[in-house]
């Protein structure tokens, strides 16, 4: 599943789509919308955004990690507890990953911009290195190479831009 986003440069051209569509979401949004949930065990829009951060955070400091293992610089990470599901399969985010809330617009937009840098420097330093082992486990994909982390991400933003897309449509007249 994850391969379909295909090499480092495949995989920053669909982020790079994808980001431009969710900033463009957010955009239309009033701050009601942004920031309110529509119900009670649903994410707004905003703690959406503020889990995309996390994650790509976290995968960039993974790609980073995996590259230091590579060049004999750094331990490799413990291994990740399992990935939880819903009932109904769905995938639990790690409480890590879990968004906090009561940021603003203008520090969500900040953050995103932030982390998206890092991640581009990271893989820029990454190079050839990207697709080779070593790997680290995902909670829910197996064992992945620096490229699949990457890959990951461009699923992940594809994936939460849709569900938002279909949770803003419902409230649409």
């Amino acid at each position: 599943m994850l391969s379909r986003f295909g090499d480092a440069d495949r995989c920053l051209r669909h982020l790079e789509r994808s980001r431009q569509e969710l900033l463009q979401l957010v955009e239309g949004l009033t701050d009601g919308v942004l920031l309110g949930r529509p119900g009670p065990e649903v994410w707004s829009p905003a703690e959406v955004l503020e889990h995309l951060a996390l994650v790509e955070e976290s995968a960039g400091k993974i790609i980073r990690r995996l590259r230091k293992v590579a060049l004999g610089e750094a331990e490799p990470f413990p291994p990740p507890p399992p990935g939880r599901t819903r009932p109904d399969g769905r995938f639990l985010a790690p409480p890590p990953m879990e968004p906090k809330g009561g940021l603003t617009r203008a520090q969500l937009l900040e953050r995103l911009e932030a982390v998206r840098q890092r991640l581009l420097l990271e893989v820029a330093e990454s190079g050839e290195r990207l697709p080779r082992p070593p790997t680290y486990a995902h909670p829910f994909f197996g064992e992945l190479t620096a490229l699949g982390w990457l890959q990951t991400l461009a699923y992940h933003e594809r994936h939460h831009l849709q569900q938002l897309r279909q949770r803003l449509s419902r409230l649409a007249p």
